[in-house]
């Protein structure tokens, strides 16, 4: 991996363990102690198109938090900061660090919410890799370093200082070049629990 990739993953890292650092030591934004997020999802590549999920997917897992500018009763302004990982089989496996800005509202013990983000993505894909050079192409390292726009939509039930949820998220990888096609899109379906511990 080169030199200006890991100054980038760490980075990344630093950015990441500052925010939550932040985060952790300001009430004004969020409760006094962060949430802990867990999921695990299916992925697949491709534009939404539901008959794919579980025939050509992949599987991750994600670990995360999040962070209020506004907790009303009935109404959430957040921030979330996640981190994650999932493997699709002959393609690329990939950890990536994200965050998304979200609107979250309340029913009852219901809610929906909204987001929209972005991360980046350390793959490494399991197909031979290529790269422009003066005669064309030539074969280059599988290790790719992309951003990751991010929008997603979810649903749960929260009950004590615990919720259940699912949520279907889209997100591309950029830029990502191969017949002019500037973003390949994934789609994701998470199901998952957040804890206040």
């Amino acid at each position: 991996m080169s030199k200006q990739k890991m100054k980038i993953i760490w980075g990344f890292c630093i950015l990441y363990i500052s925010v939550m650092s932040v985060q952790a030591q300001n009430p004004t934004l969020g409760v006094k102690q962060l949430p802990f997020k867990v999921t695990i999802f299916t992925e697949s590549i491709g534009l939404p198109n539901f008959g794919r999920f579980f025939k050509q997917s992949g599987f991750g897992v994600r670990i995360g938090t999040e962070f209020y500018y506004a907790n009303k009763k009935n109404d959430q302004f957040f921030q979330t900061v996640n981190m994650g990982f999932y493997s699709h089989k002959k393609f690329a496996s990939a950890f990536f660090i994200s965050t998304e800005a979200g609107y979250r509202r309340y029913f009852g013990s219901f809610f929906t919410d909204a987001t929209l983000g972005g991360g980046i993505q350390f793959s490494r894909s399991a197909l031979p890799a290529y790269k422009p050079s003066a005669t064309g192409f030539e074969k280059s390292g599988g290790n790719l370093v992309r951003f990751m726009p991010v929008v997603g939509l979810g649903t749960g039930y929260s009950f004590n200082k615990t919720a259940v949820f699912a949520r279907y998220e889209v997100f591309g990888e950029m830029p990502f070049g191969y017949q002019g096609v500037s973003a390949l899109p994934h789609q994701t379906i998470h199901v998952g629990a957040q804890l206040h511990l």
